[in-house]
């Protein structure tokens, strides 16, 4: 079986052990203003983009794919019995071909198929106008700075450079140049609802300049470096891991890891009578701005939305 790609990004991938592991510690995304990233009511509604879906398969097969993996979110459980997390993914077709990325109040979900590019393009012209085309995925994450609300998230896929299918409907694929939809996806709705990597890429920084810091996890541990070649599976078994290098751990994705359980389960603990509610930022243009980072070792600044609040878009990529 030949390596598989190794995934970096707000997509990153990790395999599961068939044995389960115990739950120790995840890793929240924070702004530059040390606000950890979270929606008020963790509801989101993700627009996938299907009307002219890659051929690899049928625009209902790629829908059913994205909402198993929002369900692996929302139906998560602590002691396999009780639901234990208020996150409720929403994932609906819509016949859109692709779309523009931005904060706008609609999560995103777009194959990029023609090129694998930012639209809209960045507007500071030191920003390339492209993505790194080893990245599988890129997930953009508009929240206020200050409190870390999350307002809007918007996924890219490339389609332009990889194919996705499904590999337990179709095993051949093992061997093609195809990733895995549902795995990928699921790792990516791990950073909607404001997860970062268990495992820090040193060197990345805001679009300011600013290095971003190395993160802490939920214990209060520093992250250990991504290039540490001794890393303990408690952290490489974890969903939200940064890489994955076969086929087998990229379908073990779609099963949450107890880390990533943990995670749903105690940044939105359930509640009863539970109301979804829309984000209650104020979406409007007026001065302001924001920043971004990648988990890379490359600054990508992406100019955020201009609103009424500082806003901080985070980008996470796969590599």
């Amino acid at each position: 079986m030949r390596p598989r790609t190794v995934l970096m990004l707000s997509l990153a991938m990790a395999g599961l052990s068939t044995l389960p592991l115990p739950a120790a510690a995840y890793v929240r995304t924070v702004t530059e203003a040390g606000a950890q990233s979270r929606w008020n009511t963790p509801c989101p509604i993700m627009e996938f983009s299907l009307g002219a879906p890659p051929p690899e398969m049928d625009a209902p097969s790629y829908l059913a794919a994205a909402q198993a993996a929002g369900a692996a979110w929302s139906q998560v459980s602590m002691n396999g019995v009780d639901r234990c997390t208020n996150v409720i993914f929403t994932v609906v077709s819509v016949p859109d071909v692709a779309g523009f990325v931005g904060m706008d109040y609609h999560n995103r979900m777009i194959f990029r198929q023609d090129e694998w590019c930012r639209d809209p393009p960045p507007r500071n012209p030191d920003d390339p106008p492209c993505y790194d085309p080893s990245a599988l995925a890129i997930t953009s994450v508009f929240q206020l700075k200050n409190t870390g609300e999350i307002l809007d998230a918007d996924m890219e896929i490339n389609a332009h450079g990889f194919t996705w299918g499904d590999f337990v409907a179709h095993p051949e694929q093992f061997e093609s140049n195809t990733q895995d939809l549902q795995g990928t996806v699921t790792h990516e709705f791990g950073h909607v609802i404001g997860l970062d990597h268990t495992c820090f890429s040193p060197g990345a920084t805001f679009s300011d300049g600013k290095p971003v810091p190395r993160p802490l996890d939920n214990l209060g541990n520093p992250v250990p470096d991504c290039s540490d070649g001794d890393l303990p599976p408690i952290i490489t078994q974890a969903t939200m891991y940064v890489s994955v290098a076969s086929p087998a751990a990229e379908v073990e994705l779609r099963s949450l890891s107890p880390d990533d359980a943990q995670a749903a389960c105690e940044i939105y603990s359930v509640t009863p009578d539970f109301v979804c509610l829309p984000p209650s930022g104020a979406y409007q243009v007026a001065g302001g701005g924001g920043c971004s980072y990648p988990t890379g070792a490359r600054r990508d600044a992406i100019a955020s939305v201009l609103v009424l609040l500082a806003m901080a878009r985070v980008v996470r990529r796969r590599r």
